[in-house]
């Protein structure tokens, strides 16, 4: 019988395959092993992020052309001035779409792994379901770093300056009104309007104060109200102080508890006025939300908004920790992929939008306090990825 050497086991024991006991010697060794895996994962992950937030800007683009082109026809404005526009779009549009952009990101780059079984190998090497994870959460908290930055120094500028262009410049409206000093100021013809605060959706005003001028701009009246409600044809003022100046140097003052006052101007002037939320930054936003405490007046509305502006970028980390799960535990048995991915991004981008807009809309309403309304959906969809991720993980 002839003898086998050494050199020849040698040999041919290349093509043998291991044993499934020794595959975990061969998962990534030391810092450098996972460098290289979370390099892979997160190069793959920006190159989805990148392709998504292009398409979402293309659709964006479209529509929102769409919608405006009869006012640029009539209107006849030039070139420069859409593209001026749509320039000054873009932060408030990427701060908006980065979240669900990155899970879509997130569940394509899984997806595609788990089809091309790598996410198998991985765990055959040894490598847990958190550190697969690992790079995306840490690309995720970027992104929620960099929506917060851009919500406090970009977008507030950009936004007004989309306003400006697109209602002065493309549309050649006058700029009656304008908000300053936290009021909107709105000039009228012979009357400048003083408006402490505006309920958009009940189109009352709080604080009122009215300025009438002669034709020579010398001052004749002022009217201050505590509030003031359109009725769908007139405004009711409510505690009211009238105060007719005469030439001889004199103050007549009536007082009256309800009054018509008969004014041109129609709940959609002072809109015009409102300021955005986003078109501010959190500190600009607290100081109008003290002023109006201050004054006594309710603020609800926007301390919702207020708390909005630092739950609203940790949404992009909460989608990441409920969606990933979700995919790698779909991804068990079965190879997935890019339809996979997209399916459950939508679902779950679609519940989360829901959620959070019937939180916001009670805390608007005074059903929820401020707080819980602006947080609740992130800590609810926070706990549920992580039961998730603790059950696929034992």
């Amino acid at each position: 019988m002839e003898k086998i050497f050494p050199r020849d086991v040698d040999k041919s024991s290349k093509q043998l395959p291991l044993p499934l006991d020794n595959a975990k010697r061969m998962r990534p060794q030391g810092l450098g092993g996972m460098r290289i895996l979370s390099r892979y994962i997160g190069r793959e992950f920006l190159k989805l992020l990148a392709l998504w937030v292009f398409s979402f800007f293309m659709i964006f683009f479209v529509v929102e052309l769409f919608e405006r082109i009869n006012a640029i026809i009539v209107n006849k404005a030039p070139l420069y001035l859409i593209l001026e526009y749509f320039l000054y779009t873009i932060p408030l549009f990427l701060t908006q779409t980065l979240p669900f952009a990155t899970l879509l990101a997130a569940l394509i780059t899984l997806g595609v792994l788990a089809r091309n079984n790598e996410v198998v190998a991985m765990k055959a090497h040894g490598v847990s379901t958190y550190r697969i994870m690992f790079p995306l959460l840490v690309l995720a908290a970027t992104v929620t770093a960099f929506i917060f930055l851009c919500n406090e120094t970009i977008v507030p500028y950009a936004a007004r300056k989309a306003s400006y262009i697109w209602s002065v410049k493309v549309k050649k409206e006058e700029e009656r009104a304008f908000f300053q000093l936290n009021k909107i100021w709105y000039r009228g013809e012979n009357a400048i309007y003083n408006i402490r605060l505006l309920e958009p959706k009940k189109n009352i005003l709080q604080g009122v104060t009215i300025y009438y001028f002669d034709e020579a701009f010398n001052l004749r009246q002022r009217v201050d109200a505590r509030e003031a409600h359109w009725n769908g044809n007139r405004w009711t003022f409510y505690q009211v102080a009238m105060r007719d100046f005469l030439p001889g140097g004199e103050v007549r003052t009536e007082i009256y508890d309800e009054r018509d006052i008969p004014i041109p101007e129609r709940p959609e002037d002072f809109k015009k006025g409102m300021q955005d939320p986003n078109a501010m930054t959190y500190g600009e936003l607290k100081e109008y939300v003290e002023r109006l405490r201050s004054d006594g007046y309710d603020p609800t509305r926007y301390v919702v908004d207020l708390h909005k502006k630092v739950s609203f970028p940790f949404l992009t980390l909460i989608m990441i920790l409920m969606g990933s799960p979700l995919a790698l535990a779909a991804s068990h048995g079965r190879g997935g992929g890019i339809a996979q991915g997209v399916g459950i991004s939508v679902g779950i981008g679609f519940i989360y939008w829901v959620a959070f807009a019937i939180s916001v809309a009670m805390g608007y309403a005074g059903t929820f306090p401020p707080f819980i309304a602006a947080w609740a959906p992130n800590l609810f969809f926070g706990l549920i990825g992580g039961f998730i991720l603790e059950s696929i993980h034992q």
